[in-house]
Parts: C-alpha cells; sequence; structure tokens
C-alpha cells in the first residue's frame, strides 16, 4: 500500500486530537516523517543527478568518437571502446562502497558492461572470430559477465541481475560469431540457459526464503522473467517461424509473471515481498492493454467487443484488486485500461454520437461507483 507523507501527518494530526498520542509523541512522529522525507528527496537527487551525468556522459563519448572514429583503425576502435568500458567500470567499482555514490556508481558499471559488449561485437570488424584475437576475445566475452556477475554477489543486490542479463547478451553475440550453430539453434540454446538460470534461482529462494544468504537473487529473478519476454518472442516468431499465434506464447508468458507478482504480493514469505511489486503489477497491466490489442485484432481477428471484454475486463478486475488492497498506482493504470478499450468500441460502432453517449454512460457509472464509496467510507 502506497501512502503520501500528508495522509501519515494527518493520520498523526488526527489520532492526536482523539488522546491516542499525547504531544510530544505527536511531535517526535512529525519530526521524524519530517527526516524520513528529506532524506528520501535527497536521495532521489542522487539518481536523478546520476542518470542526467550518465546522458552527459555519454553525450561527451559520442563528440569525442564522431571526432576521433574516422581517423582510427577497426582495430583501434575496438580497443578504444574497451578501454573506456574497463575504465568506467574500474570506477563505478572503486564508488560503489560510498553510499554516497552508489546510485552514479550501479549506473556506471551497467553503462561500462554496454561498453565492453559493444566492443566485443565490433571486433568482428577487425578480428574474423576464427582468427586468435578472435578467439580470446569470445572466450573473453563469457568470462567477463560471470567474473562480474560472482563479485557482485557479496556486494551488492542490485548489478548480479544486470550481469546476468548482460550474460545473456554476450552469450547470444558468442554464439552467433563463434559457432557454427544456426540462429534458431542459438535462440534455443538461449532459452536452455535461461530456463536453468531461473530453476537455479528458484532452488536459492526456496532456500531462503528471508533473503539472509541471497538478497540478490529476488533481483536475479525478476530480471530473469523479464528477459524471458525477449526470449519467448524470439522462439515464437523466429525459431518456430509463427506469425500472429506467436503473441499468445507472449501473453502466456505474462500470464506467468502476473502469477509470480500476485505470490509476492500476498502469498510469498515477508523476506520475499517488495514494495515495487504494487509497480510491477502496474506494468504488467499496461503489457495486457498492449498485447490485448495484438491478440483480439491480430491473432483473432476479433471485434471491439471482444477488445472491451479481454482489456477493458482485466482492468475492472485490477482496479478491484487495486482498490481492495490500496494500490493507488494499480487503480489509476486500470482506469486507463478500461477506459481506452470502452473509447474505442463507442467510436467504432456508434460513430461520435455513440462515443459520446457511451462514454457518457460510463463516467455516470464511475461517479456513482465514486459516491457509494464515499458513503461507505464515512460509515467506517
Amino acid at each position: 500500500m502506497s501512502i503520501s507523507g500528508d495522509e501519515v501527518h494527518d493520520a498523526i494530526d488526527r489520532w492526536e486530537r482523539t488522546g491516542l498520542l499525547d504531544q510530544a509523541t505527536a511531535s517526535s512522529l512529525r519530526n521524524e516523517l519530517r527526516s524520513h522525507s528529506e532524506r528520501s528527496s535527497q536521495r532521489l537527487g542522487q539518481y536523478v543527478l546520476a542518470y542526467t551525468g550518465a546522458a552527459v556522459l555519454l553525450i561527451a563519448g559520442g563528440l569525442f568518437l564522431d571526432w576521433a572514429w574516422p581517423v582510427m583503425g577497426e582495430g583501434a576502435r575496438t580497443s578504444l571502446l574497451a578501454a573506456l568500458g574497463v575504465a568506467v567500470l574500474g570506477v563505478g567499482t572503486r564508488l560503489e562502497t560510498s553510499t554516497r555514490w552508489q546510485p552514479a556508481a550501479l549506473l556506471m558499471q551497467t553503462a561500462a558492461i554496454g561498453l565492453v559488449l559493444a566492443a566485443y561485437v565490433y571486433s568482428e570488424r577487425a578480428w574474423a572470430p576464427a582468427s586468435p584475437i578472435g578467439v580470446v576475445l569470445g572466450l573473453v566475452a563469457l568470462v567477463t559477465p560471470i567474473v562480474l556477475t560472482g563479485r557482485a554477489m557479496s556486494r551488492n543486490v542490485v548489478m548480479p541481475a544486470v550481469n546476468m542479463a548482460a550474460a545473456l547478451a554476450f552469450l547470444a553475440v558468442f554464439l552467433e560469431r563463434s559457432t557454427p550453430l544456426s540462429g534458431d539453434a542459438v535462440i534455443w540454446t538461449l532459452d536452455g540457459v535461461l530456463g536453468a538460470a531461473v530453476l537455479v534461482l528458484v532452488g536459492l529462494l526456496r532456500s531462503d526464503p528471508e533473503g539472509a544468504r541471497h538478497p540478490w537473487a529476488l533481483n536475479a529473478f525478476v530480471t530473469a522473467m523479464g528477459g524471458g519476454f525477449v526470449l519467448v518472442a524470439a522462439t515464437a516468431f523466429e525459431a518456430l517461424d509463427l506469425s500472429e499465434e506467436g503473441v499468445l506464447a507472449i501473453d502466456a508468458w505474462l500470464l506467468l509473471s502476473v502469477a509470480l507478482t500476485l505470490w509476492g504480493v500476498h502469498r510469498a514469505p515477508r523476506g520475499l515481498r517488495r514494495a515495487w511489486f504494487e509497480r510491477l503489477l502496474s506494468l504488467e497491466l499496461f503489457a495486457w492493454m498492449v498485447l490485448g490489442a495484438l491478440t483480439v485484432f491480430g491473432t483473432f481477428d476479433g471485434p471491439p467487443e471482444a477488445y472491451v471484454l479481454a482489456v477493458s475486463g482485466v482492468g475492472a478486475a485490477a482496479f478491484l484488486h487495486g482498490d481492495r488492497h490500496g494500490f493507488d498506482e494499480l487503480m489509476t493504470l486500470a482506469s486507463f485500461a478500461f477506459l481506452v478499450p470502452v473509447w474505442y468500441w463507442a467510436v467504432d460502432r456508434g460513430g461520435a454520437l455513440g462515443g459520446v453517449l457511451a462514454l457518457l454512460g460510463t463516467a455516470a457509472l464511475l461517479f456513482r461507483a465514486s459516491g457509494r464509496r464515499a458513503r461507505s467510507a464515512t460509515r467506517t
């Protein structure tokens, strides 16, 4: 449940008026809330500045490469990208132990992994995969994310997830460049690796439900499920050569993700619950708004009524769930998920006038429901 600072202040005022808190305790709580708000604001400012600094760094790097790139050979370009990646990674690694610099450090390490991957991809222009240097680069590319992941496991809970996603990217490029596997075989291999990683992470989470020994495992598992969307799409549309039916495979993966998220919100051990699961549910609902349209209109060539049933129905259910458990972000997005298909159906079936009438009727129902909620809250 998301609770704003104003709501907490109002609650403290109410408890003081009703005598649940004495004046001294209420004052102490207000001071603590004020200090917490200031710390949260400073933390947010850290991340905003870090993201801005990363963007400025990329712009500066782009300007430098625009100047230096034309006069450099392919090998020098690869070496430059790799050197930049290693340098940024070194600085980010050095800074991550400092709480003050941690947001910038994590973003620098993530950008550095991207630079190293870019260097590996670009190295094909300078050295053939079967050449001695190409083979060495391939082995280094395979080992790099493994080493970085092993190191990050003992230092923070974010970078192991980033490194695991990067490892799949490194492996994909390595298999495509340095092995005789076909494109479909590469995809199936990545599917097997991801499936094995998910099973290992599930085992770690089951053996450590409080997250004491492996606090990074939950973030890595969520990242693996997110990467699954990419591989499921690649498997459906490339390896299996499906057309519109491939969307159904992505729908199934989304359904599995939603089920796991709901389990994490309501049934998981306390050590595996996270406040950001509410936001994850909202993102999954947004994904269904897109996939629902693709499924109804692309896969089944269905009518607008099916679109309303598939997306607006889920939006209504999500709103009720969010209302029951106090998920404000989910309720907000669920309102849009309900409204957009209704608007589309009204315009498609009834023209402008029909759309206006349908939306007016929907608004009346929503206002009525809002009034009922207000009376219920007053009684409580």
